[in-house]
């Protein structure tokens, strides 16, 4: 009698595991096609309604212009500023927009037309995660309706993160020790200057004693060296307190010239998808159960 091998043994066995894989589809297949023919009323209201759905949100949805500006900062870190753009865009999202108004020190009709809003770090990820020290510009992304908000809402934003009490408390602090160091700067120099007064006038006096054979051996480039130094620094200093700000506005909105929206084919297609899916899921739970 004829033993089969080891190789006939396993090609059997992978024959029928095709065999059961191709049965189960088969099955499947056909359950799924008597199911779609015994509910197509429901799939065919799924489609309605996915399609009802698509038209609600074309005609919900409004036209925006999309824009980007960036901002510099020098105090605290980037992702507290992200946090607080993240509370503007849950405002935006809940529709609350006398409250997003009293935080921009905007009216409500203008901050109506904030549709969206957020702020993200020089790579397009949420500032809010960016946990990174160095200090590199960061992102407010909106979408508005009216382009002319641009310009109100960039000062605004500025306003909102320097009206921060911990980027206040720290921007008083620095400017009180910049003041104080413009004051001590300027002493320095006000005695320096009345060194160089009186050098210049000894200079303007002095006598060549050719009997004593007397001469000058004071080197004045020091003085004037240390003089000017000083002159540059108290310069330098008077110039970033007088724009001194934990955040400043590095480059402003560019917006698109027309308007845009999502087109109505596509959402129509998106919707009536998710319709037929969840309607086509619904009527092989409902025909399993009824199979039971």
């Amino acid at each position: 009698m004829d033993q089969k091998t080891g190789d006939d043994i396993g090609l059997e066995e992978l024959r029928n595991y095709i065999r059961t894989i191709k049965s189960f589809y088969s099955k499947l297949l056909s359950f799924s096609a008597e199911s779609i023919q015994h509910y197509k009323l429901l799939i065919f209201v799924g489609v309605v309604l996915g399609a009802g759905f698509a038209v609600y949100k074309d005609i919900k949805e409004k036209p925006y212009y999309f824009g980007k500006a960036s901002f510099t900062y020098n105090e605290l870190h980037k992702r507290i500023y992200g946090e607080m753009i993240d509370k503007l865009r849950n405002l935006t999202i809940t529709d609350s927009y006398k409250t997003l108004g009293e935080k921009l020190k905007l009216s409500e009709k203008d901050a109506s037309g904030i549709l969206d809003i957020e702020a993200v770090n020089i790579t397009g990820s949420p500032l809010s995660e960016d946990m990174s020290e160095a200090k590199l510009p960061f992102y407010i992304r909106v979408k508005l309706t009216d382009r002319k908000l641009a310009d109100t809402l960039l000062v605004s934003l500025e306003n909102y993160f320097n009206n921060n009490h911990q980027a206040k408390t720290i921007v008083a602090n620095n400017s009180r020790q910049m003041a104080d160091k413009i004051v001590f700067f300027k002493s320095q120099l006000i005695k320096l200057d009345s060194l160089k007064s009186s050098y210049r006038f000894y200079l303007s006096t002095k006598t060549y004693n050719a009997a004593n054979n007397t001469i000058n051996t004071f080197n004045p480039i020091d003085l004037y060296t240390e003089s000017e130094k000083l002159f540059n620094a108290t310069s330098d200093l008077e110039s970033i307190l007088k724009s001194y700000k934990a955040v400043k506005i590095l480059d402003s909105f560019i917006l698109n010239d027309i308007p845009v929206k999502t087109a109505l084919v596509l959402v129509l297609l998106k919707f009536i998808g998710l319709g037929f899916i969840i309607s086509v899921f619904l009527s092989l739970f409902f025909y399993a159960i009824k199979k039971i």
